[in-house]
């Protein structure tokens, strides 16, 4: 019985530093805003997922994410805190203004291109009536036909 206590409690202590070891001390706002920054150490994964090995940029970033998240600012203030300083790059989701508002219309564009495109095609030869086949020769019609009765009598005499 005593044996069994000690390996309840050892497993749960090992359970208890498997998790601490985890390292996920972040706070909901900080995880929110670190998912909406890129880590620059040129990985393109998001800042809280960068498991770039050796990434000389990510603990640098998680802490100073951590820290803004602790400060009274607004999660816009904080993601703009970081544009000024890593640049436009810096940000998962590209803003909604100027140039980058391309990036968020032009597939809708495409799209819409795409599918007037193939309606258009669709269209265009299901009302096409088929041509209908010209009507052969009188004379064509009987020519073929006494060749075809001619070859037919000489493969087989008795026709």
């Amino acid at each position: 019985m005593r044996a069994k206590t000690h390996g309840m409690l050892l497993a749960l202590l090992v359970l208890g530093l498997g998790l601490g070891l985890r390292g996920d001390t972040f706070s909901p706002r900080a995880r929110r805003i670190g998912d909406q920054l890129i880590c620059t150490c040129g990985c393109t994964q998001g800042a809280m997922v960068c498991n770039h090995v050796g990434c000389p940029v990510v603990t640098q970033m998680r802490a100073e994410i951590q820290q803004r998240a602790a400060a009274t600012d607004s999660d816009a203030l904080v993601l703009q805190a970081f544009v000024q300083e890593y640049g436009t790059q810096v940000l998962a989701n590209p803003t909604t203004q100027g140039f980058n508002l391309l990036a968020w219309i032009m597939p809708w564009v495409g799209l819409g291109l795409g599918l007037t495109l193939v309606l258009v095609y669709v269209r265009r030869f299901r009302r096409q009536p088929s041509a209908p086949a010209p009507a052969p020769d009188a004379a064509l019609r009987d020519r073929i036909q006494a060749e075809i009765a001619a070859e037919l009598h000489r493969e087989d005499p008795r026709a």
